[in-house]
């Protein structure tokens, strides 16, 4: 576009300023500047960047703009990003105590300063880049600015993403330009900031505005009829009516279209010498780079090449900035599409080994064997490899994933192919892509290593399981299982804890499963195998009428000491072991373990380790009576889901999960709206055998809203799907009740009674204080003889009594009270109710409470008003703060432990002191003393 005031840009320019006094205000935003090539984003991105740096309290600016060669470098903009401005922190302030690179940002800070060892998990470095953004802001208000986004790297376009879904926590305007390409060609994450932020569309220029813009480039004079003919053949796109001008007096305009406009200008070159042409098409090649590796690639020495880019300078083909580069995208696409393609290919080739081993060249060598056609090179192959086994360790699975392809294309020796293949569906596994599928089916076909057979199998059998298709895993496990042997150590229990895991998920293979388990007898748990396998067996321990004490034992040998690697980088794993020991009434023990999961992904900044440690506390904390503790972890975990593998499993517990207790504490609405963003088709689709809960959860929160039918519905499926896995237990989940209380609303009395004794069977076989609680309550309120009604009532409460399960106890008391009172026994009810009334008013069950005051005073008794004040009038969320706060930590150090932003901190901390009527120094008296 033309130097000097831009051209009807006005609009854009005002939203933009805007944006930047909301930025200095202290509140955060996105901006996306979209349109066609040479309509003069970069141009209004510059624009806008002064004025964030010069209008009233400037502001700082952190720009990069993404290559076409570097699409799959990862966190190539990233680093471009940040690198300057870490690189002129002194040492005290980036790794100093209390400097950027402190906790969770350390990460990150490696990543952009090429140091440290790499992390292989997206979600983590995603956490630490956050919280490095959160240090460079905290000295003040930060614009960060992507220029050409719609070539960055697909890491980058993820943390800009992440960046947008958290943009009112930090004092961070982003700024992306790219170009307006159609929808279906954007990636994902870049589909994503289009449409979440805010958009400039750029339009053309008006022949008004086409008139102002030659009129900046000297033309002032020109005739209404060829400032229509230079409008009419630009289509009005300033980077074409700027190349016009330069013609204007030597071409006539009007013989030309948009498309010949540039390569008009590009003729220029076909004036010029051989050295010239040969530098302007490595230049093009290269797309930029310093004069000596262009010199090189055109076959010059450094002064001659030197002589040609001056004279490419003067011809405006290229930039007059150092390095070499074209004045604009479109003339170096110009050059490049002259250049024969066996040429281009040839130039490609030639870049990659002479940037190989230049410092940090290893992935700009392998952007140009991407642009580049295989001819069976070993190099090449081997440099894709590398690059590929690099990104990956980087957290970068979708830019492996590419450059695993390019490699088996080139294609490598024979007896190479099949471990790429296996690495090639790996990764796509790890980016979500469902290829994997059809990738690791073709290794399997060609692998006869053992080893590697066993390593395809898991990795296809985990791509099944992401769509539920346990069944398929079986066969393809049961023959990599057959090729190993002793020699191949735990390996072999790894492989067969995987085919069992499948054989338990896929209705009739579940007797094989149990027959593998049952052979094995007693695991100690030593190795990563056992312990996988102790968990399957106490999921079948759980799921049978075996007593539930024994599903606990299990689990506990399989958790040990609880940070074994297998358990720490398989949340699933770590998940299933610990909802197994809840299962068995130990929810403090849970909570405490929990606790230490949640203290080492905090240390570590494993996003996936807090997620699933938070849902499995959450039920701890919920089968407790714990709600809004419980309610929390909840809400936490969903909070993570988009950004954890295994979304779909995390999102379906803890929606189901957030859902009871948002019920138990009568917010009836938001317990519709948490099961809302989980789609039917997910929760009724029987490959996910996670949907049982959220279709408990559906059946409770419907009948809640008094449809009795529509629960009735989705209890049943739940109960279907469970015996199609013969694991209707109701330690695992106990669906009956639930149903017995609809079947009771619909006046289906037999059926109601009939199908509480069986819950009440399962329940006495299962010996789990809490489920059998629950189904002597259920038997007791349908009981058709009054007494035994009774009795059942107070056995119900004297199994609770005692038990970790406060909120089964608080329902048990409360029926118990209003049977009694119904019988005329007001003084013995009135004492239940009253015990009950206060349980459940101190475990926040606002609608217990309430129907106990109600059986209170029908029962002659008086429901004072129960207050709660101090640490009590606490939300969950406010106590974890102050605990944190009391220890001494900082804002930011909270912020990072609980991964929320240090603002969510602030407001709680905030909230917190007003109820307690102190202030940060008071927290830990007054929290000892709770």
């Amino acid at each position: 576009m033309a130097s000097g005031r831009l051209v009807e840009r006005e609009a854009s320019l005002a939203q933009a300023g805007a944006a930047l006094d909301r930025l200095r205000a202290g509140t955060g935003g996105a901006l996306c500047l979209l349109g066609p090539a040479g309509v003069g984003k970069t141009a209004l991105l510059t624009s806008v960047l002064t004025g964030a740096d010069t209008g009233a309290g400037g502001l700082r600016v952190l720009r990069a703009t993404a290559g076409e060669l570097e699409t799959h470098t990862p966190y190539g903009v990233v680093r471009h990003l940040f690198g300057r401005a870490l690189a002129a922190l002194d040492p005290a302030a980036l790794d100093g105590l209390g400097g950027i690179a402190h906790g969770a940002a350390r990460a990150a800070v490696d990543l952009v300063l090429h140091r440290g060892a790499p992390v292989d998990d997206p979600s983590m470095m995603l956490n630490s880049l956050y919280w490095l953004l959160d240090g460079l802001a905290a000295d003040g208000p930060l614009v960060l600015a992507v220029d050409d986004a719609h070539w960055a790297d697909e890491a980058s376009l993820l943390f800009c993403q992440h960046l947008l879904n958290r943009a009112g926590e930090l004092p961070v305007l982003l700024v992306v330009a790219a170009r307006d390409i159609l929808p279906e060609r954007r990636s994902p994450a870049l589909a994503a900031l289009v449409a979440g932020a805010s958009r400039l569309d750029l339009a053309p220029l008006s022949v008004a505005g086409v008139r102002s813009c030659l009129a900046q480039l000297g033309h002032d004079e020109i005739s209404d009829e060829l400032v229509a003919a230079c409008a009419d053949v630009s289509g009005g796109n300033p980077f074409l009516v700027t190349a016009l001008a330069d013609l204007l007096g030597t071409t006539d305009v009007r013989s030309l279209v948009p498309r010949t406009v540039v390569d008009t200008v590009v003729q220029r070159l076909t004036a010029l010498g051989t050295a010239e042409q040969a530098l302007a098409r490595a230049v093009a090649t290269l797309e930029s780079a310093p004069l000596r590796i262009a010199a090189g690639l055109a076959d010059l020495s450094p002064e001659r090449a030197g002589i040609a880019a001056d004279r490419l300078r003067d011809a405006g083909l290229l930039s007059t900035d150092r390095p070499l580069e074209f004045r604009h995208a479109l003339l170096r696409s110009a050059v490049a599409a002259a250049t024969g393609a066996a040429t281009r290919d040839d130039l490609h080739r030639r870049a990659a080994r002479a940037l190989a081993d230049e410092p940090d060249g290893l992935h700009l060598a392998a952007g140009h064997l991407l642009e580049a056609e295989g001819v069976g090179d070993p190099w090449a192959a081997n440099l894709l490899h590398t690059a590929a086994r690099a990104a990956l360790a980087d957290g970068a699975p979708q830019a492996a994933a590419d450059l695993l392809r390019r490699a088996i294309a080139e294609p490598p020796p024979a007896a190479d192919l099949p471990g790429l293949l296996v690495e090639l569906g790996t990764a796509e596994l790890r980016a979500g892509d469902p290829a994997s599928v059809s990738t690791l089916e073709r290794a399997g076909r060609g692998v006869t290593d053992p080893v590697l057979r066993a390593q395809c199998a898991i990795g296809l059998a985990a791509a099944y399981h992401v769509g539920g298709f346990y069944e398929r895993s079986v066969p393809i496990l049961s023959d990599a299982l057959a090729g190993l042997g002793p020699e191949h150590g735990d390996l072999t229990l790894v492989v067969e804890a995987e085919l069992v895991a499948a054989a338990l998920s896929a209705p009739g293979r579940v007797d094989e499963a149990r027959t593998r388990l049952a052979h094995h007898g007693h695991l100690a748990g030593t190795t990563p195998g056992e312990r996988l396998l102790l968990i399957h067996q106490a999921s079948v321990a759980n799921a049978t009428e075996a007593p539930i004490a024994a599903a606990g034992d299990l689990a506990r040998r399989a958790i040990g000491d609880g940070a074994t690697p297998e358990q720490v980088t398989n949340p699933f794993a770590w998940t299933l072991a610990r909802i197994h020991l809840a299962c068995a009434g130990e929810y403090d023990a849970v909570a405490v373990l929990c606790a230490q999961g949640l203290d080492l992904a905090a240390r570590s900044g494993s996003v996936p380790l807090y997620a699933a440690a938070s849902v499995t506390r959450g039920w701890a904390h919920l089968w407790a009576g714990r709600i809004d503790d419980g309610g929390t972890d909840f809400a936490e975990a969903l909070r993570h889901a988009e950004v954890v593998p295994g979304g779909q499993l995390l999102r379906l517990m803890a929606s189901a999960g957030l859902a009871e207790a948002l019920l138990a504490q009568g917010r009836l609405a938001e317990a519709v709206a948490a099961l809302d963003h989980v789609p039917d088709d997910v929760a009724e689709d029987r490959n996910h055998a996670t949907g049982i809960h959220l279709l408990r959860a559906r059946g409770l929160v419907r009948a809640a809203t008094g449809d009795h039918a529509g629960a009735l519905a989705a209890l049943d499926t739940c109960g279907e799907r469970l015996a199609a896995l013969a694991m209707d237990s109701p330690t695992w989940c106990a669906w009956r009740p639930a149903a017995v209380e609809s079947l009771w609303a619909l006046g289906r009395i037999d059926e109601a009674r009939a199908l509480a004794a069986v819950e009440l069977a399962c329940a006495e076989a299962k010996d789990a204080a809490a489920v059998l609680g629950q189904a002597l309550r259920i038997s007791g309120e349908v009981a058709d003889d009054t007494e035994a009604g009774l009795a059942l009532l107070a056995r119900s409460v004297a199994v609770l009594d005692g038990s970790e399960a406060r909120l089964q106890e608080a329902r048990s008391r409360i029926a118990l009270g209003a049977a009694l009172r119904r019988t005329g026994r007001r003084v013995e009810g009135r004492d239940e109710l009253r015990r009950g009334r206060e349980l459940a008013h101190r475990l926040g069950a606002v609608p217990l409470a309430e129907r106990a005051a109600t059986e209170l005073a029908l029962a002659g008794g008086r429901a004072g008003r129960i207050e709660l004040t101090g640490v009590a009038a606490l939300t969950s969320a406010e106590r974890r703060v102050c605990a944190l706060a009391a220890t001494g930590l900082r804002n930011r150090d909270i912020a990072q432990r609980l991964f929320v932003s240090t603002k969510t901190v602030e407001v709680h901390l905030s909230r917190a002191y007003r109820k307690l009527g102190v202030g940060r120094d008071g927290l830990g008296a007054l929290l000892a003393e709770a």
